[in-house]
């Protein structure tokens, strides 16, 4: 009994919440979601009110499914919606995850829609682009050409890459400016998309000559082979894997106010459950000792 008390008035050690940042998509109502890091989104789709001048109002937003982040190595796939009016184009498309498609300048595929002049409001803030490498002494496969780069926005990166030093022991470092005319990676580099194209990993290495053919539904025997160090991997595989847990995307709803209500009944009956029937017990025996004169 001594244990159970001492176990249920322990206090519980607070566990770090998932970085999370938000998408904000009216100023007059402060309508916003939680774009999370491990956020599993689903949920219903939205649409971006016309209230307050959003560039983007009216489109779709939300709802995806973090089971369908994958894309392709073609630019503008991992759409799971949205996808079907035009192959050759990402403009004018919904954001299911929340976050807009990655810029590759000159307008490529109607990117220049997304550009650097609405960097002040894009999810995630500016695009970056970022070194993710590691030791030989920490991946005993790893070899001395290991470095592959994620081009995405700056506050997903920060979250990932978080992820990715602890996960899979990678070297911490920090993300630059990117800029697709002066950026170390190119659009040719990128061997995987995710997340509606709006995030991409590169290895310099990799030269798909196909990259700049646009086809958003580009197979992978329309693509260039990739080259042997991307298939064995054991580095990579982890990088991979983390991307695809944790990458953040938009949540689903909030958990109804009705099952809220019960959970914390539960935890505080959990917590003074047996104090409470403890000083009811020791009420009775009170009463009935006056009652019977004892």
């Amino acid at each position: 009994m001594l244990l159970l008390c001492i176990s249920l008035f322990t206090p519980a050690i607070a566990t770090p919440s998932p970085p999370t940042f938000p998408l904000i998509t009216s100023l007059k109502d402060w309508s916003f979601r939680n774009i999370s890091s491990w956020s599993g989104g689903g949920g219903d789709k939205r649409n971006i009110t016309d209230d307050s001048g959003h560039p983007f109002a009216g489109r779709e937003f939300g709802g995806a499914e973090r089971n369908t982040l994958r894309g392709s190595r073609a630019f503008g796939s991992g759409y799971p919606y949205g996808n079907t009016t035009s192959s050759t184009t990402v403009a004018g498309r919904p954001f299911p995850f929340g976050t807009w498609p990655l810029w590759w300048g000159q307008n490529f595929m109607g990117s220049d829609e997304y550009g650097p002049h609405l960097d002040p409001i894009r999810p995630g803030g500016l695009f970056v682009v970022q070194p993710v490498t590691s030791m030989t002494k920490e991946w005993s496969t790893l070899t001395s050409e290991e470095t592959y780069w994620i081009v995405t926005d700056r506050d997903t990166n920060l979250a990932i890459m978080t992820s990715i030093v602890t996960w899979c022991r990678a070297t911490p470092m920090w993300p630059t400016i990117f800029d697709p005319e002066t950026s170390p990676v190119k659009l040719e580099n990128v061997f995987q998309y995710y997340r509606a194209s709006s995030f991409a990993l590169a290895f310099k290495g990799y030269n798909n000559t196909f990259a700049r053919e646009p086809n958003t539904g580009a197979t992978i025997e329309q693509s260039t082979p990739l080259p042997d160090v991307l298939k064995t991997s054991q580095f990579l595989q982890c990088v991979d894997g983390v991307i695809m847990d944790a990458l953040p995307i938009v949540d689903g709803p909030p958990a109804d106010d009705g099952d809220n209500l019960g959970e914390i009944l539960g935890i505080v009956f959990g917590i003074f459950g047996i104090p409470i029937l403890v000083f009811l017990w020791w009420f009775t025996a009170c009463l009935w000792g006056i009652c019977c004169g004892r």
